[in-house]
């Protein structure tokens, strides 16, 4: 599973209450503790995360020269809330979609979704359980925290309701719209299959992914891509990596292999690369999809023959993003719009770690990944093939495009 959905994020940023169980009191936490936890965070950061330049490139300053002014926040906390929302709000700083602090509240549905070894470990830890629940029914006693937060949830269920539209805009286009790659319910896929039943009968494809913030890339994979391949697609992406322990346990835990960076295949890209000598390592991704048969002298698979365009904006980020570096690389369809796509679509799932005294859980990126030229994939997106305003403006390039 690729990277998970930026709006699910928003929801894990809500947390701001007072107040403490009574069945399951948490401990106040000594300026001490606080200290030790932000540090360790500090410093595991320091060691596996890899998109500091990005922070820098956007703000023209150093995300760790923060750190004393931060740390003196932190120390000067009067409770537990207080070190929540500062911690909250330092890691939130990033800006970084994939990174943030785990709302407690939130933890069994990363469960859900994290189903690696090394994140099953953390997430299900006795003792980590044990503190999440307190924090949860710790930050959750303010009603009207929770008032806001189910409004936030019911939002999200009544967005996600109507996933997928399909559509003929005319004799000769098809038309798809995906909000989310979270997750596909039958009624989902069903409209896929339909859609896909009579795909032949037009020219032009056209998917719409616009403002959909990720979920499993997978769903594109399977459902999208896959029915209709038509010919051998190829994509090798590539992300570099610090030495840290966490990033080295992790990839490991994954069956991935990371490689000295000394043996890198293409050094040329690496030239763009703030800082190189931070990475030790890199991890490569191979994906295929063929329609030729895996049975000698059997017949290959037709797949879909039209023109395929990828509609793309700046919200098209994880798992969409993945999408549309698969596109661009393989060149299976058009990558289309006004500006690159949102990022972060290069390399699997991020770490989680927990901070050992508060048992808070924070989530982050442990990689770069790079575009064909070197560039951040997290910073810069996916260039586009076509530009275009609209989905208007699309079609009436395809129509033009028809009667030449």
């Amino acid at each position: 599973m690729k990277k998970i959905i930026s709006l699910v994020i928003l929801i894990l940023s809500l947390s701001l209450s007072v107040g403490c169980s009574s069945n399951d009191k948490l401990k106040e936490l000594t300026k001490e503790e606080k200290v030790e936890d932000f540090d360790y965070y500090i410093n595991t950061m320091k060691d596996n995360y890899c998109n500091f330049d990005v922070f820098y490139n956007k703000s023209n300053i150093e995300y760790l020269d923060f750190y004393e002014i931060l740390k003196e926040e932190i120390e000067n906390s009067d409770n537990n809330k207080e070190f929540y929302d500062i911690m909250n709000y330092s890691i939130s700083l990033l800006n970084d979609g994939h990174t943030n602090l785990i709302n407690p509240s939130n933890v069994d549905w990363y469960r859900r979704v994290y189903n690696s070894k090394y994140q099953e470990d953390i997430l299900n830890d006795e003792i980590f359980t044990d503190k999440n629940k307190k924090w949860e029914n710790y930050l959750n006693e303010d009603n009207k925290l929770n008032r806001v937060y189910k409004k936030v949830n019911d939002k999200v269920s009544d967005y996600n309701k109507d996933n997928i539209e399909t559509k003929i805009i005319d004799e000769d286009i098809a038309y798809m719209k995906i909000n989310s790659f979270l997750e596909f319910n039958k009624e989902d896929t069903d409209k896929i299959k339909d859609l896909y039943k009579t795909l032949d009968n037009y020219n032009n494809y056209i998917i719409d992914i616009r403002g959909n913030v990720g979920g499993n890339s997978l769903l594109w994979m399977n459902h999208i891509v896959k029915p209709i391949v038509n010919n051998t697609y190829e994509s090798t992406t590539y992300e570099l990596h610090k030495e840290g322990k966490i990033t080295k346990d992790y990839y490991s835990s994954r069956g991935i292999d990371l490689k000295d960076i000394k043996k890198f295949p293409k050094k040329g890209i690496l030239k763009k690369v703030k800082n190189i000598d931070d990475y030790k390592y890199y991890s490569e991704y191979n994906m295929k999809f063929t329609n030729k048969s895996i049975w000698e002298g059997g017949e290959d698979k037709k797949g879909y023959n039209g023109n395929i365009y990828l509609l793309v904006d700046k919200n098209s980020f994880s798992s969409s993003e993945a999408f549309a570096v698969f596109c661009k690389n393989s060149g299976w369809a058009t990558v289309v719009g006004n500006q690159n796509s949102g990022g972060d679509g290069v390399g699997i799932d991020p770490i989680v770690f927990s901070l050992t005294n508060s048992g808070l859980v924070v989530r982050s990126t442990a990689g770069k990944g790079l575009n064909k030229d070197g560039s951040s994939n997290l910073e810069e997106g996916t260039s586009l093939d076509l530009y275009m305003n609209s989905l208007d403006d699309l079609i009436e390039y395809i129509k033009k495009e028809e009667k030449l």
